[in-house]
């Protein structure tokens, strides 16, 4: 009998050792300030058992168990023939107190866990086992990798990171901020045996670069008992570390095998915030797979949704910040940083618990045909872009407004710049009206100004992305005609870098200039004219045989050239002429009958050129642009005058009845 029963125990015990857990509970307070240790030696060696994976398959997973000198060992064995073999042996027996703590052989039944599935959001995947004890199982290869660059993504308030990360610097913890990180929470402690060897360089780095700092634990606790052990060994690690009681801990529940829907997780996740309140941590908080509470492994109204930061990784990226019932969302696992190494974890806080808010900025854009959005903040973009929307009105606030506010304006079409200075969440612009945002400026007041530099840039139509604009500077455009589409804001701390950008904040429109001149029949080359001017003559029967152009004035320093292509009596069109080159022909009595012309680069962006030409016994031909044909082919007619004019995009260009082109 007695035989039996210590098979069944062996059979029904859990996957991780208890020896370490008891000697914890027993030693009570003084736990907390017990030596950690990383020792692999204190690490679970094997035995078998067999665990459902995500596709319904058998999988051999590890359990395990420890070795200690200061504690009696209690060890497990493969199988129940091992115990019967030593049945005589005082060290397997267990006591009724252990016993209790013990999940039975039904317990040990664990759950399916899916690692992807749909919701209302669209197609997820979950963090898959991050343990440090047993790392076997990977993240799945579909998440998507994203750069910190990258403008539509959820808001990006703070990392987790673990001794996989390494000694992350001071410069790449600044580095983070710049793209709207402001905290990181470092993992601590696993089970009852690890810690993590670059804890102390992590939490004294991030510290150095403003960081807000938390602290995860990697639970494998399956009874109040064990949870309660495991809390004091994360508490023992927190003060070793110099962690405060303000610090936000949190348990990390995710382990596959102890899923099971037989044991009580949501109780045990409050015993082991419970015994973090008694040590003097008052700020607790739980990591959760969405599955876990999808499927009722966790009951998260218990535990309450504003203390559960919740995993779920959407295969698409967007900018919708989703699942906001919860505290935090962690939606990707493969972020980058430009100029920092590896990948991260990355999560937006919608609590403030895991990120500072004293540098965060809020705003939002009314857009044509959709109205006001969702509010972005710290770098991400509000508006759109590639879909030719304006923004029509826009809205900014501080998140923590104790230090001071923020003030914005913005020119609007037909009205200009407005008159007064909008601040906290008032709308400057209009709706209802039809009318685009051109440009803005945003400045700090208070002591936000002393300590911030307040960045912002506008994707203007035409131009894309302007260069940033600082403290009140305009940004965006005036004298265009061009809506602003989306807009970023940053605040960055005195002294540190200003994003990096190229170009101008804001452009204000002016004219470029052009010559021409013709060379006309018995007459040779004319003078140059200026825009607006004829080139050639009229009623004298004197066709233009060549033509030159060129760019006499280019204020904004615009990319591009005036190009052009004349059609010449017997040799066709030929090749495309630019910047004062001889288009035709001189000196072989050859008339020119057509042009085109056009300009290229951003100056073709920016501008449109118009043209009409006189033509031998028709006279003056309609107006055309931007590399249409005027004149005349195949009818003998001689092209004997030109008049070219500039016109800004959006302007009102000359226009008639009349045919530009003829073509016999």
């Amino acid at each position: 009998m007695k035989k039996k029963i210590l098979g069944l125990l062996v059979i029904s015990a859990l996957l991780l050792p208890q020896t370490e857990v008891y000697a914890l509970e027993s030693s009570g307070e003084a736990a907390a300030n017990s030596t950690l240790t990383t020792d692999d030696s204190a690490l679970p060696t094997s035995s078998s058992t067999t665990s459902s994976l995500e596709n319904g398959e058998s999988s051999t997973t590890t359990t395990e168990t420890t070795t200690s000198s200061s504690t009696e060992t209690v060890p497990e064995s493969s199988s129940s023939q091992a115990v019967e073999t030593s049945e005589t042996t005082e060290s397997t027996t267990t006591s009724s107190e252990e016993t209790e703590t013990t999940a039975s052989s039904e317990e040990r039944q664990l759950a399916n866990l899916l690692y992807s599935g749909e919701d209302e959001n669209g197609s997820y995947s979950l963090p898959r086992n991050r343990s440090d004890i047993e790392p076997g199982i990977q993240y799945r290869s579909s998440i998507p990798y994203v750069s910190a660059d990258t403008l539509t993504t959820p808001t990006k308030s703070f990392i987790d990171i673990s001794s996989h990360n390494g000694a992350v610097s001071v410069n790449d913890f600044k580095i983070m901020k710049k793209y709207g990180v402001t905290g990181v929470s470092i993992k601590l402690t696993e089970f009852t045996t690890y810690t993590n060897e670059y804890a102390s360089i992590q939490i004294k780095n991030a510290k150095a670069a403003g960081m807000k700092v938390s602290a995860y634990h990697y639970s494998w606790f399956t009874s109040e008992k064990e949870a309660r052990a495991e809390a004091e060994y994360f508490a023992a690690a927190a003060r070793k570390f110099g962690l405060d009681s303000s610090t936000v801990m949190i348990n990390d529940i995710e382990e596959p095998q102890i899923a099971s829907y037989q044991i009580n997780h949501t109780k045990n996740s409050l015993a082991f915030q419970k015994r973090l309140n008694e040590l003097g941590f008052g700020n607790v908080r739980h990591y959760i797979g969405l599955y876990w509470l999808n499927s009722g492994l966790i009951n998260g109204s218990t535990l309450g949704q504003k203390n559960i930061w919740v995993a779920a990784y959407p295969y698409t990226v967007s900018k919708n910040n989703y699942y906001t019932a919860y505290g935090a969302w962690q939606w990707n696992s493969q972020l980058s940083f430009p100029g920092v190494s590896g990948s991260f974890d990355i999560s937006a806080d919608y609590t403030n618990a895991y990120s500072s808010n004293e540098g965060l900025v809020n705003y939002a854009s009314h857009v044509i045909n959709t109205g006001w959005q969702v509010d972005a903040n710290n770098n991400q973009v509000s508006g759109t872009t590639g879909q030719a929307k304006r923004v029509e009105a826009i809205k900014l606030s501080l998140a923590n407004t104790s230090q001071g506010g923020i003030q914005y304006q913005t020119h609007v079409q037909d009205i200009g710049w407005e008159s007064t200075w909008k601040s906290n969440g008032q709308i400057s612009g209009t709706t209802g009206k039809r009318k685009q945002v051109e440009a803005m400026k945003i400045r700090l007041t208070g002591n936000m100004a002393a300590k911030y530099d307040i960045y912002y840039r506008v994707h203007s139509e035409r131009f894309g992305w302007l260069n940033w604009a600082k403290n009140g500077a305009e940004a965006g455009t005036q004298g265009f005609g061009y809506e602003v589409e989306a807009y970023q804001v940053q605040l960055v701390p005195k002294g540190e870098a200003a994003p990096s950008g190229s170009g101008k904040s804001f452009v204000v429109y002016q004219d470029i200039a052009l010559q021409y001149q013709a060379h006309v029949r018995e007459k040779g080359w004319q003078e140059y004219v200026k825009t607006g001017m004829v080139a050639g003559t009229t009623g004298q029967a004197l066709p233009i045989e060549a033509m030159k152009f060129k760019v006499t004035s280019n204020p904004l320093g615009l990319s591009g050239a005036i190009e052009y292509q004349l059609h010449v009596a017997k040799d066709g069109w030929q090749t495309w002429k630019s910047n004062d080159a001889l288009g035709g022909t001189v000196g072989r009595a050859l008339q020119a009958e057509a042009i085109r012309i056009k300009l290229s680069g951003n100056l073709g962006t920016h501008y449109d050129i118009f043209y009409r030409v006189h033509i031998t016994d028709t006279g003056w031909l309609g107006w055309t642009k931007n590399g249409e044909p005027a004149g005349s082919e195949r009818l003998a007619k001689g092209m004997e005058a030109i008049e070219v004019k500039i016109v800004k995009k959006h302007g009102i260009g000359p226009s008639s009845l009349e045919p530009a082109f003829l073509k016999g």
